[in-house]
C-alpha cells in the first residue's frame, strides 16, 4: 500500500474538504483550485490521476444531497449524446489539434459568454444585437453544440464542465436542479476518468485507499456545500457561478 507523508495526507484532505464544498454549492469550478493544490505535493500527473476518484467521491455524496433534483430524463440523454461524438473526435484529434491555441479558443468564449452576462449594460449594443440573435437561431440545437464542444474540450484541455456549465446556465433557472444535474453529468464522466488513470497506469489500488483518510472531509465539504445551496438567492447563485465560468476561462487563456 502507498505511504504518503503527512504532508501530502494534510493536503488530499483539505482538497476533498474544499472540492466537497464547491462540488455541492455551486456544481462547478472544482478544477480551478483542486489540480493546482494537489500539485503543490504530487507530480502533476499524480496530481490529475489523484484528483479523478477524489472528484468521484464528491459526486457521490453529491447525488445523495441532490437526488431526483435535475433535468429530465430525456434532456439528460440528450446532453451525454451529444457529448459522445465530441469526446470521440477529441480522442482522435488529441495529437493533432494544438492544445494551447484550443484552450485559448474556449477560455476567450467563456470569458465574453460570462462578461456579457455579467455586465450587460456595458456590452456594445451591436454585439448584444448579434449574440441575441445567433442565441434565437441556435436555441434548439444549442444542446448539440455545447454538449459535443464540451466533449472535445473534457479530452483535450480537462475542461469540458466549462462548456456544459454555460449551456445549463442558459436552460436551468433552478439553482438545485443546476447543481443536480452536473452532478450527474461528472459522476458519469469522472467515473470514466477513474478507470481510465487505472488502465493507464496513474492510479493503482493501492493508491485509491491512499485517499481514504480524505473521504470524511469530502462528505463534511458536501454537507456544508448542500446547507449553503439552500440558503443561497436565485440571482446571487447566479453570479457566483458567472464568477466561477470566468475565472476558469482566464485559467484557460494564460
Amino acid at each position: 500500500m502507498i505511504r504518503m507523508l503527512s504532508t501530502e495526507v494534510a493536503v488530499v484532505i483539505v482538497a476533498g474538504f474544499l472540492a466537497g464544498i464547491i462540488r455541492s454549492g455551486t456544481g462547478t469550478g472544482v478544477g480551478l483550485f483542486l489540480l493546482p493544490t494537489l500539485a503543490l505535493v504530487f507530480p502533476a500527473k499524480i496530481a490529475l490521476a489523484f484528483g479523478a476518484p477524489l472528484l468521484l467521491a464528491t459526486d457521490v455524496f453529491g447525488l445523495r444531497n441532490y437526488w431526483k433534483e435535475w433535468i429530465e430524463p430525456s434532456h439528460l440523454i440528450r446532453l451525454l449524446l451529444a457529448a459522445t461524438p465530441g469526446v470521440i473526435t477529441g480522442t482522435v484529434l488529441v495529437n493533432i489539434i494544438p492544445a494551447r491555441e484550443f484552450m485559448l479558443g474556449v477560455g476567450l468564449f467563456g470569458s465574453i459568454y460570462a462578461l456579457f452576462q455579467l455586465f450587460p449594460n456595458y456590452a456594445p449594443v451591436h454585439f448584444k444585437k448579434t449574440f441575441v440573435r445567433a442565441a434565437s437561431l441556435f436555441a434548439e440545437k444549442e444542446i448539440y453544440f455545447y454538449g459535443a464542444l464540451g466533449g472535445v474540450t473534457t479530452v483535450i484541455a480537462h475542461s469540458g464542465g466549462l462548456l456544459w456549465t454555460i449551456y445549463l446556465m442558459n436552460v436551468v433557472r433552478d439553482r438545485r436542479i443546476f447543481v443536480g444535474t452536473t452532478v450527474i453529468i461528472y459522476l458519469i464522466t469522472d467515473t470514466y476518468k477513474t478507470f481510465a488513470f487505472l488502465y493507464l497506469g496513474l492510479l493503482s489500488p493501492d493508491s485509491l485507499f491512499a485517499i481514504l483518510p480524505a473521504i470524511p472531509a469530502v462528505w463534511l465539504g458536501c454537507f456544508i456545500g448542500n446547507k449553503a445551496n439552500r440558503h443561497l438567492r436565485d440571482a446571487i447563485f447566479r453570479k457566483i457561478v458567472l464568477v466561477v465560468i470566468l475565472l476558469g476561462s482566464l485559467k484557460l487563456c494564460f
